[in-house]
């Protein structure tokens, strides 16, 4: 029943790209939108200048969430996004630790999951890097 689908392996990662791509993207426009509130979370966090600390963030978002969205350079928006994520959780989650904060873990669980399994599967069919980076 299920043989049929083993032939579908290369498109799997589509829909995880396209998922992921719609997340950061969805936020890397709302601290677009705030910019001052995000170096405001940034700064009560204790980031060392947080203003600037937001700009990353925003255009790792951004950036990222537009290159899975294409499937351009998958497997290296893959590992820095993993690390972004990471970097989040750790800061912002565990460090503080606040039990009311633990869904907010809990849900960065299943991204790191994502952006690993995109590292290791690579962008699938349907993707800049499948049409001129690799045969």
């Amino acid at each position: 029943m299920f043989r049929k689908l083993e032939d579908a392996y290369e498109y799997a990662p589509i829909p995880l790209r396209i998922g992921l791509a719609a997340l950061f993207l969805y936020t890397g426009i709302k601290k677009l939108m705030d910019p001052a509130g995000t170096a405001t979370f940034f700064g009560s966090l204790g980031f060392p200048s947080p203003e600037i600390m937001a700009w990353v963030a925003i255009v790792i978002e951004l950036l990222g969430g537009l290159f899975l969205f294409l499937g351009f350079l998958t497997r290296l928006t893959a590992i820095v996004l993993t690390l972004f994520v990471g970097v989040g959780i750790v800061t912002a989650y565990i460090i503080p630790w606040d039990p009311s904060k633990l869904m907010m873990l809990l849900l960065h669980g299943p991204i790191i999951g994502g952006t690993i399994a995109l590292m290791l599967s690579g962008p699938g069919k349907w993707s800049l890097d499948e049409k001129y980076f690799w045969e």
